[in-house]
């Protein structure tokens, strides 16, 4: 007896969503928050990871942000004099564009730039990225480094041993130990102990990000870029550190 198609289990990655009501949403919220919160910051988003923009989402819990297509913002926000929700707001335009993001608060301007300004985050470099350092694995026993001082100490555990000698590290196990060779094959010359991950300046490719990660070597930094800031009070916007702005679109 064929299976009826009453009873089909339908995954949610199937489902269509209503896109136009997705867009309706957030151009209301935009234009809801806009009237509610003093100051409306805008803020550069590229390459910025979850975990760090979660972090700043709880930091700033009596605050909103909203990211999206920037044409729907501006929407919200309004595109012109006669269109803008709040007095003054359409001239945040040229700021709204590209990878960017919306903060609306209540809190005094100098305390989000102190905050964005001290606000630095390390995450584990990907496929791509331009080393900041030079990383030389020395001989004998090997240890990780968290990124931070102290993380020496830590060595490595020996479960971790067979994923390093596939990633062409010639590594083995001496006492329990994972040890590396005291002549490795990266070593570059004669003056040189131990094995060569990176160079400063390298681009790293997946197998130097991969060990990177096993030691603990967090080199990509991420940090809100402010863009520039709405008062609704004086219904004036002020530029952050001189952003390339279109003449035209002013």
């Amino acid at each position: 007896m064929p299976q009826s198609r009453r009873n089909r289990t339908v995954h949610t990655s199937k489902t269509h969503k209503n896109r136009k009501e997705l867009v309706r949403r957030l151009a209301a919220n935009v234009q809801e928050a806009a009237q509610q919160y003093n100051y409306i910051w805008v803020f550069g988003v590229e390459n910025i990871r979850n975990n760090f923009l979660k972090q700043v989402r709880s930091d700033l819990d009596d605050s909103r942000i909203m990211m999206g297509k920037t044409k729907v913002m501006m929407v919200g926000l309004g595109q012109n004099a006669e269109t803008e929700c709040v007095p003054g707001v359409s001239a945040l335009g040229p700021y709204v564009k590209g990878e960017m993001g919306l903060l609306f608060t209540n809190r005094e301007p100098s305390e989000i730039e102190e905050y964005f300004q001290d606000s630095l985050n390390l995450d584990y470099a990907r496929s791509g990225t331009t080393a900041t350092q030079e990383i030389i694995i020395p001989p004998g026993q090997l240890h990780t480094m968290y990124g931070v001082d102290g993380g020496e100490e830590d060595p490595l555990p020996i479960q971790i041993e067979p994923t390093l000698r596939k990633l062409g590290i010639p590594t083995r196990i001496v006492k329990g130990k994972v040890v590396l060779e005291e002549r490795p094959e990266g070593a570059m010359d004669d003056d040189e102990e131990g094995y060569l991950v990176c160079r400063e300046g390298d681009t790293l490719d997946s197998r130097q990000t991969n060990i990177l990660k096993i030691l603990g070597v967090r080199m990509s930094e991420f940090k809100i870029d402010l863009k520039a800031v709405f008062d609704k009070s004086a219904g004036t916007v002020r530029e952050i550190g001189g952003m390339e702005v279109d003449d035209a679109a002013v």
